[in-house]
């Protein structure tokens, strides 16, 4: 038993010194090609507008990533730090007159905050026990944005949100808040990547690849799972309150369960620890969206199957499929240099 033991300790201390992070290079060209994007469709303001919601997206599915893909925590209360973060930023920005960042700052602090009300009793359950208890949470939180017509302004929802303003910049048009979406992704995809290097960030994937045998080396799953749920819940009060500033305008009916499923669906598509794989589905869903909410509520149903079919048949996600592609692409190659063939594949 205790070779057995020794071999496992030593199986996850190899995956805690393992360093996961694929090189910069992608990342880099396609920083380039999106920050080029406005200059391409300037005169295209709803084109513009749907990239700026894919980036919005993706600052919200790293929040997912970090919970649901790392640290494999069944959460569904995502929604309600989402609209914490807006509803805080709105309070903070109008009724209290706070300048733009110290106010996001406190937004999204505030919903992390708040997420130690389900952090710490949840972490006591796990898988469909885990989700029934977030998934409560939510609708408390839904109920409360509607009742709380003070803070919130009720059913009515609050209005007439100040712009955001940065440095003397507002950022009252699509072109403006394209670089703030944009400056924010960029800060939020790079964390998510160093969480796979840096020690808290291995502790959590090992805690949720296996959480017994992370206890035998010493992690204590029950912190661990607490700030990996805080964390996650930072970048959607993050993202929440971008949102707000963005619109202007934030009612309870925003922060239902639908909101969980579509970005439930975009994880599971581009797989529960990629992060390339997430951009790439929030970057078919996010452009497909429009048409499936003309299908409604027939767009859920096909949410739910797109979940079923990948769940059965590509567990995976597309992110790893395509990550093992090239790979399998590139080792031919090396192992072939000579091969014709293999360069016009290559190709």
């Amino acid at each position: 038993m205790t070779g057995l033991n020794t071999e496992r300790n030593a199986a996850i201390c190899r995956k805690l010194a393992q360093d996961s992070v694929p090189g910069n290079g992608p990342y880099y060209v396609l920083f380039l090609i999106v920050a080029a994007l406005p200059a391409v469709f300037s005169s295209q303001i709803f084109v513009l507008h749907l990239i700026n919601m894919m980036l919005h997206n993706v600052i919200v599915l790293i929040g997912f990533i970090i919970i649901l893909g790392f640290s494999k925590q069944f959460s569904l209360g995502q929604v309600a730090f989402y609209g914490i973060g807006a509803y805080a930023l709105a309070y903070f920005t109008k009724t209290l007159g706070m300048s733009f960042l110290p106010a996001l700052v406190l937004s999204s602090g505030f919903a992390a905050l708040l997420s130690l009300l389900v952090a710490i009793p949840g972490t006591r359950f796990s898988g469909p026990w885990l989700a029934l208890v977030t998934y409560a949470f939510a609708e408390i939180a839904r109920i409360l944005f509607s009742r709380l017509k003070p803070i919130t302004g009720g059913f009515a929802g609050f209005s007439d949100i100040p712009k955001p303003q940065l440095f003397g910049i507002v950022f009252d048009n699509e072109f403006a808040y394209f670089y703030l979406f944009l400056a924010v992704t960029v800060i939020a995809v790079i964390f998510a990547r160093r969480l796979r290097i840096i020690s808290i960030g291995k502790r959590w994937i090992a805690i949720g690849d296996n959480e017994n045998l992370a206890k035998s080396i010493g992690i204590n799953p029950f912190t661990q799972k607490i700030f990996a749920f805080m964390a996650g819940s930072f970048f959607a009060g993050i993202s929440g309150a971008l949102y707000a500033g963005y619109v202007g305008y934030i009612s309870p009916e925003m922060f239902t369960i639908n909101y969980t499923l579509f970005f439930l669906t975009i994880l599971v598509v581009g797989g529960l620890e990629s992060i390339e794989g997430g951009i790439i589905a929030t970057l078919i869903f996010t452009f497909s969206q429009n048409y499936l909410r003309s299908l409604y509520p027939w767009d859920m149903v096909f949410y739910g199957l797109i979940i079923v079919v990948f769940i059965n048949f590509i567990p995976q996600g597309i992110g790893e499929v395509l990550k093992s592609g090239v790979m399998r692409l590139l080792k031919s190659r090396r192992e072939n240099p000579e091969n014709p063939s293999v360069a016009r594949t290559a190709q």
